[in-house]
């Protein structure tokens, strides 16, 4: 048995992390959450890379086959990350637009869903909202969620800040604070309200 540390060894280990590691790094991009540490993702890569190499065999024939002074980089350069790039940036998309599981709801079945927290989910697909926030502490106070606000997801720091802070009088009347923002530690809130409509419009 050849020894693992030769160069050999070390490309064919590569060939099968590699491939793993970036499909599920462009699909983290588009899903919310922690990622688990790499020590404990090696099997994930390795079988993620298997699946990949099966549904590319057209593609890993024409990387063994290149025998071109630009063929083979070319050929090796797509195989170990345009392709796995491609497949991660399209089980992002299908996790944001949840395709596959409106397709098997469609045939009734019901499959755990991939983001793990209603937190996560909300404020991974939310746009320009309005909020109505309830703190633990029973203070109400209304916001503009729009590009410069920003919500945690990290699940031990749901931290939250919101460009925009309207005060809600006794009367439900909101008044802006000069458009400042608001930075809210995590643990703090209570309830938050969500509504839509146009940015920069009050409710």
């Amino acid at each position: 048995m050849r020894d693992l540390s030769s160069f050999d060894s070390l490309y064919l280990i590569l060939g099968f992390l590699v491939p793993g590691l970036v499909v599920l790094f462009v699909r983290s991009q588009f899903v919310t959450g922690r990622r688990p540490p790499h020590s404990a993702s090696v099997l994930s890569y390795l079988t993620i890379s298997v699946i990949y190499y099966a549904l590319a065999l057209p593609l890993l024939h024409l990387a063994l086959s290149a025998r071109g002074d630009w063929q083979a980089p070319v050929a090796w350069f797509s195989l170990i990350l345009v392709g796995p790039a491609g497949l991660g940036l399209l089980l992002g998309l299908n996790v944001q637009k949840d395709w596959l599981r409106r397709l098997l709801q469609r045939w009734h079945l019901n499959v755990v869903h991939p983001i793990p927290t209603a937190w996560d989910w909300k404020f991974g697909r939310s746009g320009y909202e309005w909020v109505l926030v309830t703190l633990k502490d029973g203070t109400r106070f209304g916001g503009f969620c729009g590009p410069e606000s920003f919500m945690s997801s990290d699940p031990k720091e749901r931290d939250i800040y919101v460009q925009w802070v309207y005060e809600i009088d006794d009367k439900g009347q909101w008044s802006a604070r000069d458009e400042r923002g608001l930075l809210i530690a995590a643990g703090e809130v209570r309830t938050i309200e969500f509504w839509s409509d146009k940015p920069g419009e009050k409710p």
